[in-house]
């Protein structure tokens, strides 16, 4: 038997087809009970979880939760205070609240919120220098229309210089060629990764102690 299974999904210009080991569903993703469209391969949340590192004590915001798989792989490195995770789509909110859950890390605190990410403030707990991690892979425009991307991606740039605590980390999926306007963020990784088809840049930046 061949080791690769072929997937087609038809879409609105034509069909997708994505490869993915025969060993479907893994194991090490039973706690993703249900999914929306647009969440992120739970591989490519494993990943971005380990590039954050583990740091004790982590606070960590996911603006764009969709199933909540980035927070939970954070929650299963260890080491977390709390986790945040807000998301326009209240499906989203509770499809990642049942996932959190089925992952069996109910040791953490967890928020998951209806919201605008650009409206943090109305979270209680979320405020400036508030949070030591914010991971999430955003919106693609391909199966969530955006009406502005290069405006969605500098307001979650200029966000980001806001909640974050000095020295804590932004580590996001980018589609766009674009950099944040603050001098506070600082890159210190950046990867082209193919998410299904396109190119995207894998990032972290940095908040400055000190400007």
């Amino acid at each position: 038997l061949a080791p690769w299974s072929m997937d087609i999904y038809p879409t609105e210009h034509g069909n997708s087809v994505e490869l993915r080991p025969r060993l479907y569903p893994d194991p090490r993703f039973t706690y993703r009970q249900d999914d929306i469209p647009a969440a992120s391969h739970p591989p490519l949340a494993a990943c971005m979880a380990r590039l954050a590192g583990r740091v004790s004590n982590e606070i960590v915001w996911d603006p764009f939760c969709g199933s909540g798989l980035e927070l939970i792989e954070c929650a299963l490195l260890g080491g977390l205070q709390r986790v945040y995770g807000t998301d326009l789509s209240p499906e989203a909110v509770a499809i990642a609240r049942t996932n959190f859950a089925a992952a069996k890390v109910s040791s953490i605190p967890s928020n998951f919120i209806r919201c605008d990410f650009r409206d943090f403030a109305k979270v209680e707990g979320l405020g400036p220098n508030s949070v030591t991690l914010i991971i999430t892979n955003p919106p693609m425009g391909r199966r969530v229309r955006i009406h502005n991307m290069r405006g969605l991606f500098q307001a979650l740039f200029t966000v980001a210089t806001t909640v974050l605590k000095p020295g804590g980390r932004l580590v996001f999926a980018n589609p766009l060629r674009i950099e944040p306007r603050h001098s506070s963020l600082k890159l210190n990784f950046r990867k082209v990764i193919d998410l299904g088809g396109f190119d995207c840049r894998l990032e972290m930046y940095h908040k400055l102690a000190s400007q």
